[in-house]
Order: C-alpha cells, then sequence, then structure tokens
C-alpha cells in the first residue's frame, strides 16, 4: 500500500462526506479570513472614529455571531454535500470545461450570478421580513442592531438554508463553472462582510454619483439593521428604489457619516 493509500485509509470516507467537508471547509476558510481581517483593522483599537454607530459590540454579541456563523457554514457545507454527494449535480448546469462555453461567458457569468443573486436575495429578505416568518427566520440575524463583520453569516438555521439556496438556484438556472462560481461566492462574501462592517468606506457624495446611487453601502445596510425595515437589497439598491423600500433618510444619512 502506497503512502497516499494509506493516508486515505485513515481518512473518513463516503458520499456524502467528502463534499460537505469541502464545502464547509471552503465556506469557512474563507469568511474567517474576511471577516477576521475586517474586524481586526476595523476593531482591533475599539476606535469610534468613523463608526456609523458608536457603540462598540460587547462580547457576548461577538461570540453569539461567531457561534451562528460556524452553524451556517455547516448548514452550507451540508447541502453541498447533498447536491455533491447523491447524483445531483449532474442534473445542474454546472460544467467544467471553460471551452465548452468560452472565456466571454465565463467572465460574464460571474456578473450575472451577481445580479440573479441580488434579486433572489431582495426578494427572500423582504419575504422573511413578514410578521408571520420574521422571529423564525430572520430574528436571529437581527439581535446585531449594531452589526459587525462577524453579523455576515450569523443566521438562523433556517435563514441558513433560504442563503445557501440562492447559490443553489444559479447553478440550476445558468451554465456555471465552478471556478466563477468561486469568484462569485467571494465576492459575495467580501459584499456581505462590508455591509456590515459598521464604518463606510465610499466617500462623499457617493450616494449622487451616477453608479453610486444604484450600489448598495454599509450606511444603508446599517440603517435597515439599526430599523429592521427598508434597504432590503444585498450588492444594489435596484430592487429597493424601484419598489420604493429604500430609506427616504438615507441621503442624509450617508451625509452624517462625514460630518465633523
Amino acid at each position: 500500500m502506497s503512502t497516499l493509500d494509506s493516508a486515505n485509509a485513515l481518512l473518513p470516507q463516503g458520499p456524502f462526506l467528502w463534499p460537505f467537508l469541502f464545502g464547509a471547509g471552503i465556506y469557512g476558510i474563507r469568511y474567517l479570513a474576511l471577516a477576521g481581517i475586517a474586524f481586526a483593522a476595523w476593531y482591533g483599537r475599539r476606535n469610534t472614529r468613523g463608526k456609523l454607530q458608536r457603540a462598540m459590540p460587547q462580547g457576548g454579541q461577538i461570540r453569539r455571531e461567531i457561534a451562528y456563523s460556524i452553524l451556517a457554514v455547516l448548514i452550507f457545507g451540508l447541502i453541498n454535500g447533498v447536491i455533491f454527494g447523491y447524483g445531483l449535480a449532474p442534473h445542474t448546469q454546472l460544467y467544467w470545461d471553460v471551452a465548452q462555453y468560452g472565456w466571454i461567458y465565463f467572465w460574464l457569468s460571474i456578473p450575472l450570478m451577481i445580479l440573479v443573486h441580488d434579486a433572489y436575495f431582495y426578494w427572500t429578505h423582504r419575504l422573511m421580513h413578514t410578521r408571520a416568518l420574521f422571529r423564525t427566520f430572520h430574528g436571529v440575524h437581527h439581535l446585531s442592531t449594531n452589526p459587525t463583520p462577524w453579523t455576515a453569516y450569523a443566521f438562523h438555521p433556517f435563514e441558513s438554508v433560504v442563503e445557501a439556496l440562492g447559490v443553489v438556484l444559479i447553478f440550476f438556472v445558468m451554465p456555471s463553472h465552478p471556478w466563477a462560481l468561486l469568484i462569485f461566492q467571494t465576492i459575495s462574501t467580501v459584499i456581505n462582510v462590508y455591509g456590515h462592517l459598521g464604518y463606510e468606506l465610499y466617500p462623499r457624495g457617493w450616494p449622487q454619483h451616477p453608479l453610486g446611487r444604484w450600489v448598495n453601502t454599509s450606511v444603508a445596510h446599517n440603517t435597515h439593521h439599526d430599523r429592521a425595515r427598508h434597504n432590503y437589497g444585498f450588492y444594489f439598491l435596484f430592487w429597493d428604489r424601484w419598489m420604493g423600500t429604500l430609506d427616504p433618510s438615507y441621503e442624509a444619512r450617508f451625509r452624517e457619516r462625514f460630518a465633523a
């Protein structure tokens, strides 16, 4: 028996376990790195200068957010294990050879994934804010009225399933290369951490910029956590503007961020 075979014999086997461990590992490592770096950079010195809400988070909040984030990562891995471990993947539109659709489509598919996910997130997010579903699905996430980078994955298990199915939907409805999915999900995690950062990174006047007025910001999502209504978008403000759910005081609150 080779050294490789000996090592494999010591590791857990099974059709479900490997894709579960792989999926949970990818989600976990990426999230730990991005949220951890952001938290260390903006909260390490507990500097309230520029913070959207002056109060700093307490240790109990951080521990709760990390605990729910770990649970979310395990659920994401669980869904990955079911799809890739039990023969569902061939029924999706996943493809492995870039030449099948070409490099142009490969790169264009990433912003297309973002647009699909943005629509999915807006409408499921609004649905979870209804009286019938809020407490069961989304209440845990809103325990963090003063969000931190660790809030980004702090979901109730039911909401974790909803969030995971947004990615599943993408590779069922459009041809998706795994590397394009990985890039898309990394961008998604960066935006998610930024949205919960508690500090604004865009410059003064961004909401009035022809591009900026359509792009979601940390101010917008921080307001959503503070008030538990308005600003339901993820990457963009398209749906909020079209559906009349953008906070009327959004631009004023953004200006306040730069007030002396």
